[in-house]
């Protein structure tokens, strides 16, 4: 009985031991709709890493698909439990490198000579930060995104979604509406507000213009207008459907819209939702009436719907116990080969300055390729999200309340927003809520 009492003893405290030695898998957040296929990768990263080291690499990974939109927060809320590789747009870098920095700095020669080998120059302007006076990159790029149309090709032809008229024209001959959005944040409905007149390509929208907390404008006579012009697209019986309880690929999919504004990573929602029908365009063109001109900016001014351009971006976990491979890692999964095959599996739109030309999809009569090519043709009616030099901008321009106040003025909440003194008095508060983080509507 001693002797099964000691055995038993013994085998407690060597479970203990191997219990207590025990490391969580080294852990990698992408977007839920690259699971799958960055699980491979990473299995096949264990190759490369034994012919480029002559080694086994030593630890297990897990992928974890998150909202790559929420996922720097989430990292933040408990850096703790965080992954050691995570994906977040690159406008959260400010937030990221606040104060001691929840996130490590790229130091590795090899991984900052791929950056910038591979990187367009409006990237490579905003995955910086300055600590102590010196600019590190904390932000490596393997996805770039925009927002385009899909529409339903049922009741649009290719030459309809050129404009929104055209799509609202044949929403009114279909007793439709014309588009559904996924919500009225300050990105998935921001196609209006970053509308450029189509002939100079001008704007006098101003968002922290220069990284400057005070270079901001949301008055401008052609801002103005454009409020005006967003108003009458989602009021008319036929036009802009603001969000429900039903979701917007289910509004496709029962055809009570015709149109959705959305990114790449909704691709496969509207491909299920519309089927054979689905099209994919750019963004339309509106053009101001009678009734919205305002200033100098007068009837029959044309505008380009903006959007965001963005980079999606690897972050390194500040402390992780698996630092000294993370940068290798990140190499591999960033390189232009694994993009190509990412594209390829998953339809994420290359960060790589060349894809158009050198990726072998790119050239395919597919709708993936559709999708790829019409993404990058927004590039140019785009800008980055420009947030990520002070914590503060992503904050006040998302967090505070003015996407909220300019989809008061579009769809005329409570009929107060009829006069054009009252949309510039709405938009001023815009205005300072970006400047300030303050809302003296409701303060």
């Amino acid at each position: 009985m001693k002797k099964l009492l000691m055995f038993l003893a013994v085998l407690m405290i060597s479970l203990t031991i191997i219990s207590c030695g025990a490391k969580d898998p080294l852990t990698v957040w992408v977007g839920s709709e690259s699971v799958d296929f960055y699980t491979q990768k990473l299995e096949d990263y264990k190759a490369v890493y034994l012919e480029k080291y002559g080694e086994e690499f030593p630890h297990e990974f897990k992928v974890v698909g998150v909202d790559t939109g929420a996922a720097a927060g989430t990292f933040l809320n408990d850096t703790e439990a965080g992954a050691d590789i995570f994906t977040a747009a690159h406008d959260n870098l400010a937030k990221l490198t606040a104060g001691s920095s929840a996130v490590e700095a790229v130091r590795s020669q090899e991984l900052i000579n791929q950056i910038n080998a591979d990187n367009p120059q409006i990237f490579l302007d905003v995955i910086k930060s300055d600590v102590q006076g010196t600019q590190y990159i904390f932000a490596v790029p393997y996805i770039a995104q925009s927002m385009i149309l899909y529409y339903n090709t049922k009741y649009l032809t290719e030459d309809d979604v050129k404009t929104w008229e055209g799509i609202l024209a044949k929403a009114e001959e279909a007793e439709k509406r014309a588009l559904s959005i996924s919500g009225t944040d300050g990105f998935n409905n921001s196609f209006i507000l970053l509308a450029r007149e189509v002939e100079t390509k001008a704007t006098t929208l101003e968002l922290y213009t220069n990284g400057v907390l005070e270079n901001v404008n949301a008055t401008g006579d052609d801002t103005i207008a454009k409020m005006k012009w967003g108003q009458y697209f989602f009021t008319h019986p036929n036009g802009g459907l603001k969000p429900t309880s039903a979701t917007w690929s289910g509004e496709l999919k029962n055809e009570t819209t015709i149109s959705f504004v959305g990114g790449a990573w909704q691709y496969k929602s509207a491909a299920a939702a519309l089927g054979d029908n689905l099209g994919i365009a750019i963004l339309p063109t509106f053009t101001i009436g009678e009734d919205q001109a305002y200033g100098t900016c007068e009837a029959g001014t044309e505008f380009q719907s903006g959007s965001f351009f963005d980079a999606k971006a690897f972050f390194m976990k500040k402390g992780s116990e698996y630092s000294k491979y993370l940068e290798d890692i990140i190499l591999y999964l960033s390189s232009k080969e694994v993009q190509e095959e990412s594209f390829e599996a998953a339809q994420n739109l290359p960060a790589y300055k060349n894809a158009q030309d050198e990726f072998e999809a790119f050239q395919e009569d597919t709708i993936e390729a559709e999708l790829a090519l019409t993404q990058l043709m927004m590039a140019e009616h785009s800008i980055p999200q420009p947030f990520g030099v002070k914590r503060e901008f992503n904050v006040y321009y998302y967090q505070k309340g003015a996407p909220e106040l300019i989809f008061e003025i579009f769809e005329n909440l409570d009929d107060a927003y009829t006069t054009d003194e009252a949309i510039i008095a709405q938009m001023e508060i815009v205005e300072e809520i970006w400047e300030t983080g303050v809302n003296n509507k409701t303060s």
